[in-house]
């Protein structure tokens, strides 16, 4: 009876083994298939979109203390819970250092600059949106 037992036993775990062993290679599969589709659209390599950062247009407000001066830049698309960060090219970097510029800031369709000073000349720079946060409250609705 011992051996009979053992024998089941046997037969159990090897089925056990050949079922996790096929379930695991399924979601191996699956996940390579997904990581060739990103690497495919390129998805963890941001857009750099260059523009430039014009030294008139500047509006003032007492909104960020320290930093009253702002410029709005229509951008397509961009959402409020979206990031955007701004790279300032070496040879505007004195400019926009003299500027002070503070982060940046994203409404529907608009990219704010907010600088202490208005920047003495423009300045070329580029720009790219990192997909926003989703509130905790859209999380759970979904």
């Amino acid at each position: 009876m011992g051996l009979t037992l053992t024998s089941q036993i046997k037969t159990v775990l090897q089925r056990v083994k050949t079922y996790s062993v096929g379930h695991i290679a399924e979601l191996a599969q699956t996940v390579y298939n997904l990581l060739e589709e990103v690497d495919k659209v390129k998805a963890d390599k941001p857009e750099y979109i260059d523009f430039t950062i014009p030294a008139t247009g500047w509006q003032t407000d007492g909104t960020v203390p320290g930093y009253t001066h702002y410029l709005d830049i229509p951008i397509s698309g961009l959402t409020e819970n979206d990031e955007v960060a701004v790279t300032v090219i070496p040879a505007s970097k004195a400019v926009a250092d003299a500027a002070r510029f503070a982060s940046t800031q994203s409404f529907a369709g608009v990219l704010r600059l907010r600088a202490a000073n208005v920047p003495a000349a423009a300045i070329t720079a580029q720009y790219h949106i990192s997909a926003g946060y989703i509130p905790a409250e859209e999380t759970e609705a979904t």
